[in-house]
């Protein structure tokens, strides 16, 4: 098990250690999550270089399961193994990001046709409806980092209300990428006010059982969202190293 500890805007994991009866394939997947939510909250920086002996002092476990969780995410470019050390966290690509945002905008679009198709509920409304409200109360208060938390609750709830689990999962792997370039460049974008409008104005759309209005709104907002993000990763030269 994994717990998130926040102090102000910092994230830090503070893993609870693997019971000695785990076995290695458990132990791998708790490394496995225990890194991935490092390399994503930016607790590891871009480019930073990690020995394994270090995380296995830290996760209580040998190299062999570490390794294993590695080999995983090396393989979703999150990180680059370093022999006889460690590993290195892999920089996010602008283009890679935009790419991203485009699958999301489809995958989501998707999302969007089921739900209407099917006719959504009244309480996956009102779930839709309250993601909404939380993206506006946080931008009325200005919280820009309760506001991306919102904002992952939002496209968590559109990806669930559709029904389909596969699309569930496919949105989720993705969504965790862009997590790291929005915590880099969240306070480099202008206010969120557009943005926040269009996810009332989806809302709206899906509840009026307009698919032509809905499709438009949302894959214009995702697409402009994932210019506006890769612009500035371009500016900070940021790149798979």
């Amino acid at each position: 098990m994994t717990t998130i500890r926040r102090d102000g805007a910092d994230a830090l994991l503070t893993p609870a250690p693997p019971s000695p009866d785990e076995a290695p394939t458990s132990n791998a997947s708790h490394a496995y999550a225990v890194l991935k939510r490092r390399i994503v909250d930016n607790f590891y920086a871009p480019s930073a270089t990690v020995p394994v002996q270090e995380v296995s002092a830290e996760l209580g476990m040998s190299r062999t399961p570490i390794r294993d969780a590695l080999i995983r995410l090396e393989k979703e470019r999150l990180v680059e193994l370093v022999p006889r050390y460690g590993f290195r966290v892999l920089g996010m690509s602008a283009q890679g990001m935009l790419d991203i945002y485009q699958i999301l905008a489809g995958l989501e679009a998707v999302a969007i046709e089921l739900i209407i198709e099917r006719g959504p509920t009244a309480s996956e409304m009102a779930r839709l409806g309250a993601a909404a409200d939380g993206l506006a109360a946080a931008l009325e208060e200005g919280d820009l980092d309760l506001w991306a938390e919102a904002d992952a609750v939002f496209h968590t709830a559109l990806a669930e209300v559709s029904g389909n689990r596969q699309l569930v999962a496919t949105v989720r792997q993705f969504a965790e990428q862009t997590s790291r370039a929005r915590a880099v460049t969240l306070r480099l974008r202008p206010a969120p006010t557009t943005s926040t409008q269009n996810h009332r104005r989806l809302v709206e759309a899906i509840a009026a059982g307009d698919a032509v209005a809905a499709r438009e709104i949302h894959w214009n907002q995702r697409l402009r969202s994932g210019r506006e993000l890769a612009d500035i990763l371009r500016r900070l030269n940021m790149r798979h190293l």
